[in-house]
């Protein structure tokens, strides 16, 4: 496969958001992590960057390169907060399960992973907020070039389907019958990539044909384009992998860690990885580097 490249409905009633309750979050010093945590492979090193954040889930940056970032947490207990210089503020609380994450200019959108789980958007400017659509544990979300959204279910026979912000025909279904679909993103030229969890693959979707790009793998729950086009992916299992793959060769960066989920990508080339069983965030780049 040829290298890859990067990348509103009624305002929701109960749901409490939250602009000024803070939190300080615990950051480490830049000392690389222990033997005892994640091991770093040839060519890439890590540091701890955040910690003490329960359910720590998907994540993007603002503008200025601090993080947002949901927390996967049940029964109300879910949120989006925003994570910059060591302080944790909440953007949204009341939510249930808050999975998958998407920041287009002053526009979060959110998932929220139950059965009846609630595709959210979220103005930060005004802090409306109202529900495009409602699907069956709906967790990983992009968006296609005209505004609407693609969005997977991660259940057994799972789908991708088109979630339009207008309310018109609010869901037209892409793929289904998929195993468990959980990560996915757009490329520019409308090829969809998306992490097929129970099948171990990481699959393309373009006119009609599905394509393998990466396969074997131990449950595969997120992937994101790097500027360089290359295809990183996480492995949400106990002793999960975060993986690059560029050019037909899949890469180990990190092994060793506790449910790895969502990444952003930092300056200079350098990754943002929610490491959900250990509660924290990493921040990683090459041995190289800063």
């Amino acid at each position: 496969m040829p290298g890859l490249c990067p990348r509103q409905l009624p305002i929701v009633a109960g749901v409490l958001i939250a602009v000024v309750f803070s939190i300080q979050v615990t950051i480490a010093d830049n000392n690389p992590v222990a033997s005892t945590g994640p091991i770093s492979h040839s060519g890439w090193t890590f540091r701890v960057a955040a910690e003490n954040l329960p359910g720590i889930d998907n994540l993007v940056t603002d503008n200025a390169g601090a993080l947002y970032a949901t927390q996967e947490l049940g029964k109300g207990a879910g949120k989006v907060i925003h994570i910059n210089r060591g302080r944790t503020t909440t953007v949204i609380a009341g939510l249930d399960r808050a999975d998958g994450l998407l920041r287009q200019g002053n526009i979060l959108f959110v998932t929220e992973e139950t059965f009846q789980g609630r595709i959210l958007e979220f103005e930060l400017t005004t802090k409306k907020m109202r529900t495009l659509a409602v699907l069956s544990k709906p967790e990983g979300i992009d968006m296609f070039p005209d505004g609407d959204l693609l969005v997977s279910e991660d259940i057994r026979r799972g789908r991708l389907v088109r979630v339009r912000r207008s309310g018109d025909k609010p869901v037209e279904v892409i793929l289904a019958d998929l195993k468990r679909p959980e990560g996915v993103l757009i490329r520019p030229d409308g090829t969809i990539i998306f992490a097929e969890t129970a099948s171990g693959r990481v699959l393309s979707y373009r006119n009609g044909t599905v394509t393998v790009v990466v396969e074997g793998l131990s449950e595969p729950d997120q992937v994101e384009l790097a500027a360089d086009g290359s295809l990183w992916i996480t492995e949400d299992v106990r002793n999960g992998r975060l993986l690059r793959w560029h050019d037909g060769v899949l890469e180990t960066v990190l092994s060793g860690l506790h449910y790895p989920q969502g990444m952003a990508f930092a300056a200079g080339g350098s990754v943002w990885l929610a490491e959900q069983g250990r509660q924290r965030i990493l921040l990683i780049h090459s041995a190289g580097g800063t």
